[in-house]
């Protein structure tokens, strides 16, 4: 009797339920790690199976996580593309860690100088251990690269701690496991208070982290480092500046710590965590392109070769630092992640460009193995031209020199 004579709805009500359905969906998703966990039956919750098997007994931890953070379209928070996209087609994911699919591409080209080649999917970037998504075990690398960290155990939760204990408690940089309550993500420049802290970077663990199924202990604490919220985005005229500060290079020692000689002959080149110097700060600066020596310290950031911020540790100082093109100054430092991204990329070694061929653009445009004429071995590493541009982050070619070669000069100057 109760349902008899109601009205029905409006064309216009009917609408606006469903913009408040999505929005709520929407803010729901983007409050979940607000700085913290989050409900624990995010994650923890009965899954649908007829046992009633919980989700964190059913699934990796790895898969666990995927399940928000992979889709088919680039929202902020989707760090995998999912599903695959099929040969010839690109990850659509932009964030600055890059596209974890890049772990299931392969790419394939001949040239006259190597004959056959191929860039097999475990070396572009960190292989996180997700069977439902289909991401495997590193079957090369049994350990991390200059450490102990074993690729058995590599996932999410290696880096990223999910109950989200640390926080950041003062402007000089102190991270603690507990003491204030979080009240917001340290990820985007809010400050702490006297009585309230922040997150971490991305809930990043640090020192005394380690989890149940590795045997693994934290040295050092995640970097202060900020970063705009529309970070998941296309390139193409405007960089997308995350601002690292304190502890950038350090915290990737928890895992590869045999890189930790900042000196050469130690087993890696570049002296990561070093001071730039007045030479590589001004060979950043001037440096535009192959072939022009100048540019200005004004408008020289590129997100292709970021730097650390010295040894910063105000949020809202870097926070304010997120929309300036601002190059480096002689105490700013060279990082892992001015040549890495932190989960992967289109190319080997999880580069943030491709270090393998001559040249980065051919006659004033991406090379790729259906361009005849553009350079289709090395320099396309084999992928199609729509790939190249898109693990460029979708930059407009006009922005490099007719034959760009290689972005290691942006430091160097040697082209």
């Amino acid at each position: 009797m109760g349902q008899k004579g109601r009205r029905p709805l409006r064309p216009t009500q009917i609408v606006f339920l469903a913009m408040v359905v999505v929005l709520g969906i929407y803010q729901a998703a983007e409050a979940f790690h607000a700085g913290w966990t989050g409900d624990c039956d995010g994650c923890h919750a009965p899954s649908s199976l007829a046992d009633g098997t919980r989700v964190g007994l059913s699934l990796t931890s790895s898969e666990m996580c995927l399940r928000c953070h992979s889709a088919a379209k680039p929202v902020d928070h989707q760090v995998a593309t999912n599903p695959i996209p099929p040969p010839g087609i690109p990850p659509v994911s932009l964030t600055p860690g890059g596209d974890f699919a890049y772990l299931q591409k392969m790419y394939y080209w001949t040239d006259q100088e190597e004959g056959g080649s191929v860039s097999p999917g475990e070396r572009h970037g960190h292989n996180i251990v997700a069977p439902a998504y289909g991401y495997a075990v590193d079957v090369t690398l049994a350990f991390a690269p200059g450490g102990s960290y074993p690729a058995t155990g590599l996932s999410c939760i290696s880096c990223h701690d999910p109950h989200g204990n640390y926080r950041l408690v003062d402007a000089s940089g102190t991270i603690v496991r507990s003491g204030n309550p979080i009240s917001d993500s340290g990820s985007y420049g809010t400050p702490p208070s006297a009585t309230e802290a922040v997150g971490t970077y991305r809930m990043l663990a640090g020192k005394g982290y380690g989890t149940k199924s590795v045997d693994h202990t934290f040295q050092y604490d995640p970097p202060i480092a900020v970063a705009p919220r529309n970070y998941n985005r296309p390139e193409v005229n405007v960089d997308t500046r995350v601002v690292y500060g304190k502890g950038a290079s350090e915290w990737c020692l928890n895992c590869h710590d045999g890189f930790a000689s900042r000196t050469r002959g130690s087993g890696h080149m570049h002296a990561a965590g070093a001071e730039l110097g007045g030479t590589i700060a001004g060979n950043y600066n001037r440096y535009v392109k192959t072939g022009d020596l100048g540019g200005n310290q004004s408008t020289a950031f590129t997100s292709l070769v970021p730097f650390q911020s010295g040894d910063m540790t105000g949020v809202q100082q870097l926070a304010a630092l997120t929309t300036s093109l601002e190059g480096p100054r002689p105490e700013d430092k060279v990082t892992c992640l001015t040549c890495h991204r932190a989960h992967a990329s289109a190319w080997n070694g999880m580069t943030r460009w491709n270090t393998k061929g001559s040249f980065l653009l051919v006659n004033s445009d991406y090379p790729g193995i259906d361009a005849p004429g553009k350079g289709g071995g090395r320099n396309a590493g084999g992928k199609t031209r729509a790939e190249y541009k898109k693990a460029m982050y979708d930059r407009d070619p006009s922005r490099f020199a007719a034959f760009q070669r290689s972005l290691c000069n942006k430091c160097h100057a040697k082209d």
